[in-house]
Protein backbone atom coordinates (compact mmCIF):
# COMPACT_ATOMS: atom_id res chain seq x y z
CA UNK A 1 0.00 0.00 0.00
CA UNK A 2 1.42 3.21 -1.01
CA UNK A 3 0.63 6.95 0.42
CA UNK A 4 0.61 10.06 -1.75
CA UNK A 5 0.53 13.71 -0.82
CA UNK A 6 -1.49 15.74 -3.06
CA UNK A 7 -2.51 19.30 -2.37
CA UNK A 8 -2.04 18.99 1.04
CA UNK A 9 -3.67 15.80 1.85
CA UNK A 10 -2.47 12.23 2.23
CA UNK A 11 -4.10 9.73 -0.32
CA UNK A 12 -4.39 6.36 -0.47
CA UNK A 13 -3.28 4.14 -3.04
CA UNK A 14 -5.06 0.58 -2.85
CA UNK A 15 -3.30 -2.63 -3.97
CA UNK A 16 -4.19 -4.54 -7.31
CA UNK A 17 -6.89 -6.83 -6.83
CA UNK A 18 -5.76 -10.48 -5.89
CA UNK A 19 -2.16 -9.26 -4.26
CA UNK A 20 -3.12 -10.51 -1.28
CA UNK A 21 -4.19 -13.95 -2.85
CA UNK A 22 -1.15 -14.03 -4.53
CA UNK A 23 1.13 -13.21 -1.52
CA UNK A 24 -0.21 -15.89 0.80
CA UNK A 25 0.14 -18.18 -2.30
CA UNK A 26 3.98 -18.17 -1.85
CA UNK A 27 3.65 -18.39 1.79
CA UNK A 28 1.24 -21.37 1.51
CA UNK A 29 2.77 -24.09 -0.77
CA UNK A 30 6.16 -23.79 1.10
CA UNK A 31 4.22 -24.73 4.21
CA UNK A 32 2.35 -27.31 2.79
CA UNK A 33 4.97 -29.05 0.86
CA UNK A 34 7.32 -29.37 4.41
CA UNK A 35 3.50 -30.27 6.45
CA UNK A 36 2.98 -33.32 3.58
CA UNK A 37 6.42 -34.23 3.46
CA UNK A 38 6.72 -34.45 7.54
CA UNK A 39 4.04 -37.01 7.46
CA UNK A 40 5.08 -39.01 4.78
CA UNK A 41 8.52 -39.48 6.89
CA UNK A 42 6.30 -40.67 9.91
CA UNK A 43 6.37 -44.17 10.20
CA UNK A 44 3.94 -46.49 9.11
CA UNK A 45 1.47 -47.85 11.44
CA UNK A 46 1.62 -52.12 11.94
CA UNK A 47 -0.86 -53.75 11.80
CA UNK A 48 0.82 -57.12 10.73
CA UNK A 49 -1.13 -59.88 8.95
CA UNK A 50 0.03 -63.66 8.44
CA UNK A 51 3.44 -63.58 5.92
CA UNK A 52 4.14 -67.42 6.36
CA UNK A 53 2.93 -70.46 8.21
CA UNK A 54 5.65 -73.28 8.63
CA UNK A 55 5.27 -77.13 9.99
CA UNK A 56 7.19 -78.84 12.48
CA UNK A 57 6.69 -81.95 13.08
CA UNK A 58 9.24 -84.16 14.77
CA UNK A 59 9.30 -88.18 16.63
CA UNK A 60 12.20 -88.13 18.48
CA UNK A 61 13.12 -90.76 20.98
CA UNK A 62 14.61 -89.99 24.49
CA UNK A 63 16.92 -91.33 26.58
CA UNK A 64 17.40 -90.17 30.45
CA UNK A 65 18.63 -91.73 33.71
CA UNK A 66 15.04 -90.57 34.99
CA UNK A 67 11.29 -90.78 33.94
CA UNK A 68 10.76 -88.74 31.00
CA UNK A 69 7.68 -86.42 31.35
CA UNK A 70 9.21 -82.77 29.89
CA UNK A 71 10.73 -81.96 26.25
CA UNK A 72 12.71 -78.49 25.39
CA UNK A 73 11.65 -76.92 22.75
CA UNK A 74 13.96 -74.27 20.85
CA UNK A 75 14.14 -72.14 17.84
CA UNK A 76 17.24 -69.82 16.77
CA UNK A 77 18.45 -67.53 14.15
CA UNK A 78 22.09 -66.98 13.56
CA UNK A 79 24.06 -65.11 10.76
CA UNK A 80 25.07 -67.00 8.42
CA UNK A 81 28.73 -65.69 8.62
CA UNK A 82 28.79 -67.10 12.37
CA UNK A 83 30.60 -63.86 13.57
CA UNK A 84 27.25 -62.87 16.01
CA UNK A 85 25.88 -64.61 18.77
CA UNK A 86 22.90 -66.91 17.96
CA UNK A 87 19.34 -65.06 18.36
CA UNK A 88 17.34 -66.96 20.48
CA UNK A 89 13.60 -66.71 19.39
CA UNK A 90 12.05 -69.53 21.47
CA UNK A 91 13.65 -71.69 24.57
CA UNK A 92 11.11 -73.15 26.69
CA UNK A 93 10.76 -76.81 28.31
CA UNK A 94 7.25 -78.41 27.76
CA UNK A 95 5.03 -81.41 29.12
CA UNK A 96 2.06 -82.93 27.65
CA UNK A 97 -0.36 -80.33 29.42
CA UNK A 98 1.39 -77.46 27.41
CA UNK A 99 -0.40 -79.12 24.19
CA UNK A 100 -2.30 -76.18 22.19
CA UNK A 101 -0.60 -73.98 23.80
CA UNK A 102 1.22 -70.85 21.91
CA UNK A 103 4.04 -68.66 22.55
CA UNK A 104 4.20 -65.04 21.00
CA UNK A 105 7.84 -63.58 20.37
CA UNK A 106 7.19 -59.69 19.79
CA UNK A 107 9.12 -57.12 21.56
CA UNK A 108 12.73 -55.72 23.47
CA UNK A 109 16.46 -55.77 21.67
CA UNK A 110 16.13 -59.96 20.66
CA UNK A 111 13.28 -59.48 18.48
CA UNK A 112 14.75 -56.39 16.94
CA UNK A 113 17.85 -58.97 16.23
CA UNK A 114 15.81 -61.42 15.09
CA UNK A 115 13.95 -59.25 12.45
CA UNK A 116 17.15 -57.61 10.86
CA UNK A 117 18.04 -61.33 10.63
CA UNK A 118 15.45 -62.42 8.39
CA UNK A 119 14.56 -59.31 6.64
CA UNK A 120 18.74 -58.10 5.61
CA UNK A 121 18.15 -60.37 2.23
CA UNK A 122 20.96 -62.57 3.58
CA UNK A 123 20.13 -66.24 3.27
CA UNK A 124 20.77 -66.92 7.41
CA UNK A 125 20.87 -69.52 9.49
CA UNK A 126 17.48 -71.54 11.36
CA UNK A 127 17.94 -73.66 13.89
CA UNK A 128 15.11 -75.92 15.70
CA UNK A 129 15.99 -78.07 18.76
CA UNK A 130 12.74 -80.77 19.53
CA UNK A 131 14.18 -82.27 22.62
CA UNK A 132 18.12 -83.53 21.97
CA UNK A 133 17.11 -83.37 18.02
CA UNK A 134 18.32 -80.24 16.47
CA UNK A 135 17.62 -79.76 12.49
CA UNK A 136 19.82 -76.76 11.10
CA UNK A 137 18.51 -74.94 7.53
CA UNK A 138 19.12 -71.92 5.69
CA UNK A 139 16.27 -69.84 5.85
CA UNK A 140 15.69 -70.08 2.11
CA UNK A 141 14.88 -73.33 2.37
CA UNK A 142 13.33 -73.24 5.35
CA UNK A 143 10.74 -70.53 4.81
CA UNK A 144 10.50 -71.40 0.82
CA UNK A 145 12.26 -67.59 -0.05
CA UNK A 146 14.96 -66.13 -1.75
CA UNK A 147 16.36 -65.44 0.44
CA UNK A 148 14.05 -64.26 3.25
CA UNK A 149 11.53 -61.56 4.04
CA UNK A 150 13.40 -58.70 2.67
CA UNK A 151 10.85 -55.56 1.76
CA UNK A 152 8.38 -56.62 5.14
CA UNK A 153 8.36 -55.19 8.42
CA UNK A 154 8.52 -58.10 11.42
CA UNK A 155 5.38 -57.65 14.15
CA UNK A 156 5.74 -60.89 15.64
CA UNK A 157 6.94 -64.49 15.26
CA UNK A 158 4.80 -67.50 17.00
CA UNK A 159 4.81 -70.58 17.62
CA UNK A 160 1.56 -72.81 17.95
CA UNK A 161 2.25 -76.45 19.81
CA UNK A 162 -0.39 -78.39 18.91
CA UNK A 163 0.51 -81.96 20.25
CA UNK A 164 3.30 -83.26 22.55
CA UNK A 165 2.81 -86.92 23.05
CA UNK A 166 5.40 -88.57 25.46
CA UNK A 167 5.32 -92.21 25.18
CA UNK A 168 7.17 -94.14 27.68
CA UNK A 169 8.92 -96.96 25.94
CA UNK A 170 10.80 -98.73 29.08
CA UNK A 171 14.40 -99.09 30.34
CA UNK A 172 17.55 -100.08 29.10
CA UNK A 173 19.89 -100.69 31.87
CA UNK A 174 19.11 -98.13 34.24
CA UNK A 175 18.39 -95.96 31.25
CA UNK A 176 14.59 -94.55 30.43
CA UNK A 177 13.38 -94.34 26.95
CA UNK A 178 11.00 -92.53 25.32
CA UNK A 179 9.37 -91.54 22.20
CA UNK A 180 8.19 -87.66 21.54
CA UNK A 181 5.70 -87.17 18.99
CA UNK A 182 5.48 -83.18 18.27
CA UNK A 183 3.39 -81.38 15.75
CA UNK A 184 3.23 -77.81 15.84
CA UNK A 185 3.65 -74.39 13.54
CA UNK A 186 5.65 -71.31 13.43
CA UNK A 187 4.14 -68.29 12.23
CA UNK A 188 5.83 -65.29 10.83
CA UNK A 189 3.64 -61.81 10.94
CA UNK A 190 4.24 -58.59 9.40
CA UNK A 191 3.54 -56.11 6.54
CA UNK A 192 5.10 -55.15 3.05
CA UNK A 193 7.39 -51.85 3.64
CA UNK A 194 5.51 -48.92 1.38
CA UNK A 195 7.09 -47.72 -1.41
CA UNK A 196 8.84 -44.86 -1.26
CA UNK A 197 7.95 -44.28 -5.25
CA UNK A 198 4.76 -44.32 -4.26
CA UNK A 199 4.36 -41.77 -1.76
CA UNK A 200 6.46 -39.59 -3.40
CA UNK A 201 4.19 -39.45 -6.15
CA UNK A 202 1.38 -39.19 -3.93
CA UNK A 203 3.10 -36.17 -2.37
CA UNK A 204 3.37 -34.53 -6.01
CA UNK A 205 0.36 -35.52 -7.19
CA UNK A 206 -1.32 -33.51 -3.85
CA UNK A 207 0.56 -30.23 -4.42
CA UNK A 208 0.10 -30.52 -8.15
CA UNK A 209 -3.74 -30.29 -7.48
CA UNK A 210 -3.86 -27.91 -4.94
CA UNK A 211 -1.69 -25.65 -7.48
CA UNK A 212 -3.73 -26.04 -9.82
CA UNK A 213 -6.71 -24.71 -7.21
CA UNK A 214 -5.09 -22.27 -6.18
CA UNK A 215 -4.32 -20.49 -9.97
CA UNK A 216 -7.79 -20.64 -10.91
CA UNK A 217 -8.77 -19.45 -7.56
CA UNK A 218 -6.19 -15.93 -7.80
CA UNK A 219 -7.07 -16.10 -11.85
CA UNK A 220 -10.77 -15.65 -11.08
CA UNK A 221 -9.91 -12.87 -8.32
CA UNK A 222 -8.01 -10.97 -10.46
CA UNK A 223 -10.58 -10.46 -12.89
Amino acid sequence: MTIYFRRGYPSVKTPPRGCSVYCAHKVFFPVLFCVVSWLAMLPTPSLGGLLHSEAINETVPLYSAGPIDSVDFKIFIEDSSGVLAAVPVFEQTFTELDSGTSLVFDSGPLFAQAENLLTNDVDDIVTVYVGPLSTTYNESSFFGLTPDFYGNQLTSIEAHLDTIDIVPLGQILTMHVAQLDFTGTLEIHGQSLPEPGGMLLGISGLLGLLGLCSRQRIHATSR
